[in-house]
Formats: C-alpha cells, sequence, structure tokens
C-alpha cells in the first residue's frame, strides 16, 4: 500500500510540473510525459508481481543447508550454521529434532545414524515454516539429509490424497503440488529399507521424493525415486 500511495504521489507532483511547463519547453513536457508513463507501466508491474506473491500458496516446511556447529548431535537441538549471501549474513539456527526425525542419505535415500551427525558436517534439512523469535532462532526439522550433491536433492512431502490411474499414482501434497508416480516404481520403506507398496501412502503420509526433469499430465512433477518415512 505504501508503494501504491508513493506512486500515486510521484505521478501527481510530474502532472503538476508539466501543468506549469510554457509552450517554449514542450520537448521537456513531452519527455516528463514519456517518464510518466514509464514510471506508471513500473509501478503497475510491481504491483503485479506483490499481488502474484501474496496469491502463491505458503509452504509449511522450508529448505535450510548449513553446517552442524553442535559438538554433540544426539540430543533433541542441533545448532547450525546458515551461510548467507554475505559472511554478514551468516546466522546460527537450532533444529528441534527427536528419536524419530528421520536421517537420510540423498544419494542412496538409505537411513543414516544419528552418530553421523557431527560437528563441521554440511546438512540440508527440510524444517517447519515457523521460527521462533529467540535467539538464535528455533524450528523443528522433518528431515535431515546428508551427502546432498549433483543438484540431486529430494524434496519433503505430506500427503494430501492420492489418485490411482491405470500407468501412474498422483500425490497430491498439502501446498497443493501434484506429483507423478509411475505405477512400476517401487516405493521404499525407510523404516527397514525395504520395498512397500502404494497401498500403504495415505493421506498424511509423510515422503520424500526425488524430482524428475520430465513434467506429468495436468502440471504434475514426475518421480524417480520415493522413500516412506512414517
Amino acid at each position: 500500500m505504501k508503494r501504491k500511495l508513493l506512486g500515486f504521489m510521484l505521478i501527481g507532483l510530474m502532472a503538476f510540473s508539466l501543468a506549469a511547463c510554457t509552450s517554449q519547453d514542450k520537448a521537456k513536457v513531452d519527455d516528463a510525459g514519456k517518464k510518466t508513463e514509464t514510471s506508471q507501466t513500473e509501478n503497475k508491474q510491481e504491483n503485479s508481481e506483490e499481488d502474484a506473491q501474496d496469491s502463491l500458496p505458503e509452504l509449511p516446511q522450508v529448505p535450510q543447508m548449513g553446517t552442524i556447529m553442535s559438538d554433540d548431535a544426539s540430543g533433541n537441538q542441533i545448532s547450525i550454521e546458515v551461510k548467507g549471501a554475505t559472511e554478514k549474513d551468516t546466522q546460527e539456527i537450532v533444529l528441534n529434532v527427536d528419536e524419530n526425525t528421520p536421517v537420510v542419505d540423498a544419494q542412496t535415500g538409505m537411513k543414516v545414524e544419528r552418530s553421523q551427525l557431527t560437528k563441521g558436517t554440511e546438512v540440508f534439512a527440510w524444517v517447519s515454516n515457523a521460527f521462533t523469535a529467540s535467539m538464535p532462532p528455533q524450528t523443528t526439522a522433518y528431515v535431515i539429509l546428508l551427502n546432498v550433491k549433483d543438484g540431486v536433492l529430494p524434496t519433503y512431502l505430506e500427503v494430501d490424497s492420492v489418485e490411482k490411474g491405470e500407468n501412474e499414482t498422483i500425490f497430491s501434497d498439502k501446498p497443493g503440488a501434484k506429483w507423478s508416480v509411475d505405477n512400476n516404481l517401487v516405493p521404499i520403506s525407510l523404516k527397514d529399507g525395504k520395498e512397500t507398496t502404494f497401498d500403504n501412502i495415505q493421506k498424511d503420509s509423510k515422503c520424500l521424493v526425488w524430482p524428475s526433469n520430465e513434467q506429468g499430465k495436468d502440471g504434475s512433477i514426475k518421480v524417480d525415486k520415493l522413500l516412506v518415512l512414517n
């Protein structure tokens, strides 16, 4: 709203300046008119971008990448150093975890023991979008990933609905994204590392999916690998 008011004020001031110009300054008037149009166009573009951002669904989880700072990461809190665009942006956050928080190798999809979460280890975590106002900020970690490299980054999701078709199964997550899984693909259970079935994936199931570069029907995202976390 402030940006809109500022835009209107600028346009009003420019219009006032144009009215005060004489015919001898016609060239300047024309130039100012062009600037006014440009300003209006830029304001419209900025407002459109703001409206588009406001319409985006709020993700229940967000990614955080950093290096473990805790001397002992076996407890219920793990401190990590999150590197920003500059050294000044670097900050500490605390991940709240428990014995059921999955730790997964991003390359193999296999379960990793908590003992491998040592000081200096680089981790990638999907965490709650709610952070405490305390310093350092705290949030809940849904899953912690190790060995994230080569552009391989699985996505954490909570299933909202399952639609099984003849050739593929479509999972919709809580924000509304659709994930397409070929029925020939075999899901793996993190609990025992064994194969499972689509019948064991229901509403509120928690999964890791490895997205493909291909797009499925109706804008869905094709999945190369599926790991059931609970």
